[in-house]
Parts: structure tokens; sequence; C-alpha cells
């Protein structure tokens, strides 16, 4: 049984057990659940740019986490730094093609994991089609372009001031200083709907009203994370923080004050799992699952098996803490009834089958890219972004471009709102 190793001679460092990333898991998984991330249309109206307070928050996690992390590593907390390496060909086509994967989808890897624990019918459709794309890089790999992939022009570990064997502590946190003063800067004028005014931040210095365009789209997004929820709403679900759930995630001053300590929280959990053991990361589970179940002789396998370290138990932590979070906080459990995300539906239709597909093959190019470019939004964008990791900035980039772009091509015009039929229906 392995036991919490503390170090203390020196800079104060430790090596958490395996089981603590059950934790770390549920301690994200409940907040992530809260903010919606689960459901589907908050990723594809994240893509099409209706709404961006998944943009706002990724931002306001990895400017205040690069801070704190730096920050404590300058006072002498060894820190178990992993950026992934900058291999420049693999990280920008693997993100491209996650991008695009999670434009059709509206799923991450981590999200059909919350997905689940919230009883979306979604998730039965991704998740294989993860674990399909799982397998395809795990076969990719074993051939001479899977190994030219990720071996060409490849710059190694670095982070914003240079490989991450050299790092020194101050440039380095004056440089986290910099990025959370612009990050801030951003997230003050940017406003969280489109065709809005209502900045991120202004809300908590100037205390502006909301106008009716605003009140309408944050009506829309309760309405949207409503949908199919078992549970009636308010029923069973008295007390202030079920309260805070229902009127601020959806509100237009997205980084209010409940807002703000739930990304602090996130940003928290991030440089907590950095300093117990390892990054937080999800998708490298896809590629343990199928490398034990299907293909446990393959290079990539092998790979996975040797460096793998608490990412299964921290899916299953997420599971669990979206699953709480669903039924006790949110009331958003869905019981697995076959909701349509109205994005989708408004532009190809009600049609399960149709969208089941989407899913699945959407899900097959998520996990594909991440594992070719060797993360995914949890590994990449917010461990990595939290490190200043060179290779995580390379990875959001492409993912976010190709997400922007796919949703464009695809959703095009329609409609994102929840008509009152809709409604209805669910």
């Amino acid at each position: 049984m392995e036991t919490l190793t503390v170090l203390v001679a020196g800079p104060i460092s430790v090596t958490a057990p395996l089981w603590v990333g059950l934790l770390v898991g549920v301690a994200f998984g409940i907040p992530a659940s809260l903010w919606g991330i689960g459901n589907p249309e908050t990723i594809i109206r994240t893509a099409r740019l209706v709404d961006r307070l998944l943009l706002g928050c990724f931002l306001f996690v990895t400017a205040i986490g690069a801070v704190v992390l730096y920050g404590l590593y300058a006072l002498g907390f060894s820190m178990h730094f992993s950026p992934r390496p900058t291999y420049l060909i693999g990280v920008t086509l693997g993100g491209v093609l996650f991008g695009i994967g999670a434009a059709v989808s509206g799923y991450f890897p981590g999200t059909e994991f919350i997905a689940l624990g919230e009883g979306r019918r979604d998730a039965l459709a991704a998740l294989p089609g993860g674990l399909l794309g799982a397998a395809a890089w795990t076969a990719v790999y074993q051939t001479d372009v899977g190994r030219w992939l990720v071996n060409t022009a490849n710059l190694g570990d670095l982070v914003a001031t240079g490989n991450i064997a050299n790092l020194r502590p101050i440039p380095i946190l004056a440089i986290a200083i910099g990025y959370a003063a612009v990050a801030l800067t951003l997230l003050y004028y940017l406003p969280r709907y489109q065709g809005g005014e209502h900045s991120c931040l202004q809300h908590l210095i100037r205390n502006t009203p909301v106008d009716e365009h605003d009140q309408a789209c944050a009506a829309d997004t309760a309405a949207y994370l409503r949908e199919g929820a078992a549970v009636p709403v308010g029923a069973g679900r008295g007390g202030r923080l079920p309260q805070l759930t229902a009127e601020r995630v959806p509100s237009a001053n997205f980084f209010a004050r409940t807002i703000v300590v739930v990304a602090l929280f996130i940003g928290v959990v991030v440089v907590l799992s950095l300093f117990l053991r390892q990054p937080f990361g999800m998708s490298t589970t896809y590629s343990w699952i199928v490398g034990h179940l299907f293909m446990p002789g393959f290079d990539y396998s092998q790979q996975v098996f040797a460096t793998i370290g608490w990412e299964p138990l921290a899916v299953v932590g997420v599971l669990l803490g979206s699953l709480f979070s669903a039924l006790f906080i949110s009331g958003r459990f869905n019981a697995f009834r076959p909701v349509v995300p109205p994005s989708w539906r408004n532009r190809f239709g009600p049609s399960r089958a149709k969208r089941a597909a989407a899913c699945f093959a959407g899900s097959f190019l998520v996990i594909f890219g991440a594992r070719m470019a060797g993360g995914c939004t949890s590994g990449h964008t917010l461990s990595g972004g939290v490190q200043l990791s060179v290779s995580a900035w390379l990875f959001t980039a492409a993912f976010v471009g190709a997400m922007f772009l796919t949703a464009r091509l695809a959703y095009d015009n329609a409609s994102w709102k929840v008509h009152p039929a809709d409604q209805q229906a669910h």
C-alpha cells in the first residue's frame, strides 16, 4: 500500500499515493459539472462563439494557476513539472483533429465522463467513439508515420523560459504575473454573450445592470442546462449553493464573485495536483483501457502502462463528482433521456441516430487527436497552461482555431435557442 511521502530537507516535496487522484477527480468534477461543461451544448456554443464562459474560465484558471504554481515554486515548494513535449507537427495536427471533433460532438475527453455522471445519453455514443480513437492511435503509433509525427521537429519539454530542466523561479514567476495581467485585462473587456455589452469583470467594479439582450441569453442558457432534467426545477434542492448554481452560471456576470471563487478553486486543484504527484489529465485513460483490453502488446500501450499514474482514478473521481453534483446540487441529472442539443437539432433536426453518429465520430477525432498531441484540454490546456508550456499554447491555438472554423461551417447561421415547444418535449 502506498503512503504519502514528504521530503522536508531543502525544497518542500510531496509524492502522494495513487488513490489521492480519486479525490482530485471529485474536486474537479463537482465544479466542472456546475459550470455545465458536461452538457455538449456548452462546448458547441463555445465553438460558435455564442457563449464565452468556457473560454473565460480556461483563461482565468490558467492565469491565476500559473501565478500560484510559480509563486509556490519560488518559495521552495517542489513541483512535479511535466509539460508535454513540443513536437510541432504532431501537436498541431492533433490539436486540429481535436478541435474538429469537439465542435461536432460537443465533448472533450473529460467532459464525456462528466456527461456520463450526469446521465446524458450522448455520452453512451461518445465514449465508444473515444475508445476507438485511442485504439486507432495505438495502431498508428506502431507505424513509421506515427513515429514521424511525434519525433519530427521535437523541441523538447519547453516552458516560457526554455527547457523545463533549466527552470529558474524568478524569471518564470515574472512571466506568469505578466500573463495573468494580460489575461485579466482581456476578461475585463470580454462580454460573455455574442452581441452583448456586459463584460466579464466589469460587473465586480461597476455593478452595471444587465441589459435585455443579456437577460434573454441568460434565460436561454438556463433553459438548455435544464433540458432533460429528471428532477423538476427547484424540487428537493433547497439551499444557497443550488440557488447560486441556478442563478449565477447562466448570468451574463459570469465572473461575478461566485464564479471567480469556483475558477480559483479549479486553479488550486490543478496546482495541487502538480504538487502532489503529477499533472491533471483525462485522455490517457482511454489508451490505458484499450491497451489492457485489446492491444496489450503494442508499443504505445506499453508506453502508457509504464508512465500512467492516477489518471484512471481521477476519471472515476470526475464521474462520481459530476454524479453528486447533478443529483444533489444542480438537479440536472438526465437519467439518460433522449435530449438532442438545441444547436444541433436546430441545424440537423431531432434525429437521435444522426446525433449519436456525430457523437461517436466526433469523439473518435477528439481522442485520436489528443493522443497524437500527447494531451487534451486537461493535460495540455489546463495543466500545461498553468505550467506556461509551449506545447500547451500550440495545442490550444490549433484546437481552438479548428473548433471555431468547424462550428462556423457545420452550424452556419442556425439558431442556438431553446424553443418553448422543445422544452415541453423534454
